[in-house]
């Protein structure tokens, strides 16, 4: 009887780990290679609007998940200021000169805004990348991407929605984009002559990753 008992109760855990073991799908690396962020800097009004680009050093995702959905982590010392292909991603046009893009992007770098010396690296904990309504502008299947942001020592709760869609190779493209505050996370735009001229407290973070197939 104990026999029985017990295979009986071995075969109803199995049926019921099945489903949890389907549910959590295994991690997806991320191809920092390919796989960039983007950040759109407005100007006060006597500043200059900028596009940032900049790479990840590690990440994974984990779509459809409801919790334990991956991790990002951007290298901030890889972040430049006005390249062509970051002015480009966020929709600015004409080009800036390499002494004023090495320029900007020391003085983004340095101890008055991001602190790279310090702060050499932002993460973004993934809690949940959950499957939601089609969203207009979004290409591929909308994720709704819940998670917590440590950049500059501060951690914060953001939310934000992303497409993936499968591209050419079988690889997934992931798409979305969020607004954040540099004060929210103790950093100081950038100003010069007093204030005169600078950038706005409120950027636009672009990502745009692959995933390895």
């Amino acid at each position: 009887m104990k026999r029985v008992t017990s295979l009986f109760v071995a075969f109803c855990c199995g049926i019921v780990a099945a489903p949890l073991a389907q549910a959590q799908a295994p991690p997806e690396k991320i191809n920092v290679a390919d796989s960039r962020v983007y950040v759109f800097v407005d100007k006060n009004p006597r500043g200059h609007q900028h596009g940032v680009e900049g790479r990840l050093s590690a990440g994974t995702v984990r779509l459809g998940q409801a919790a334990g959905a991956g991790q990002m982590t951007f290298d901030l010392l890889s972040f430049q200021v006005d390249s062509d292909v970051g002015r480009r991603y966020v929709g600015l046009e004409g080009q800036t000169d390499e002494g004023d893009q090495v320029s900007a992007t020391d003085s983004m770098r340095g101890a008055s805004v991001l602190d790279v010396a310090k702060f050499a690296t932002a993460k973004f904990t993934i809690d949940s990348a959950k499957p939601v309504a089609a969203v207009e502008g979004i290409a591929g299947t909308a994720h709704q991407f819940d998670g917590e942001l440590d950049l500059h020592g501060v951690k914060k709760r953001i939310s934000f929605v992303a497409g993936a869609e499968t591209i050419e190779g079988g690889r997934v493209r992931i798409r979305g984009r969020f607004s954040l505050k540099q004060t929210d996370f103790g950093i100081k735009p950038f100003t010069k002559f007093f204030g005169a001229i600078g950038v706005a407290d409120e950027l636009q973070v672009h990502g745009d990753i692959y995933l390895v197939p």
